[in-house]
């Protein structure tokens, strides 16, 4: 919470600290009391004189000059062995080569599975990144956790997407449908 008082005013403010409580009532704290606590907490920080300094923002100012030119794009391999991309400490190129392909084939076929999803919702195209970015989080935890902690932590990961300004019940239905997590809300 002083994080949040101290890097954000309105309604990012109120945003912040709605996603702690949300927070750590999922992890089974009484939502009342940490209201209570968050009352508690501004009077105090506001007193001591953590909030913000209003601040001015100046404009970006244009750079002058011809633009940079876009290089070619590399293939994973191509930067690896070039040393553009560092190396495990295990394994052997061909491995992490084989791993970074096995990864790639991962997320297409998660972006395969989530355009359908968003389509029916009615979710513009322009909007798909920070969809899959989610799913593609939701993925990684569907792999480690199962179970109650998979619930949690995903319960947990949508509350931190809903402030990214992700509409909820499409992540919901998201988690639903792509990794069959039930018992979201």
């Amino acid at each position: 919470m002083l994080k949040a008082f101290r890097t954000e005013t309105g309604e990012p403010l109120a945003r912040a600290l709605e996603l702690a409580i949300r927070k750590w009532a999922n992890f089974g704290l009484a939502p009342a009391l940490l209201q209570e606590l968050l009352g508690d907490c501004f009077l105090r920080f506001e007193q001591v004189g953590y909030a913000m300094p209003a601040t001015q923002t100046r404009p970006a100012e244009r750079k002058r000059g011809p633009k940079p030119r876009r290089l070619p794009r590399r293939s994973y391999e191509k930067a690896l062995k070039k040393g553009r991309i560092s190396r495990r400490r295990s394994g052997t190129p061909e491995e992490q080569i084989a791993g970074h392909r096995e990864g790639s084939a991962h997320a297409a076929a998660i972006a395969d599975r989530l355009r359908p999803v968003l389509a029916a919702r009615g979710i513009p195209g322009d909007r798909f990144v920070g969809y899959f970015a989610f799913a593609q989080k939701l993925g990684r935890y569907a792999r480690n956790y199962s179970g109650e902690s998979l619930r949690m932590a995903a319960s947990d990961l949508i509350d931190l997407y809903e402030t990214k300004h992700l509409d909820r019940d499409v992540l919901v239905e998201m988690a639903r449908v792509l990794f069959d997590i039930p018992g979201l809300s």
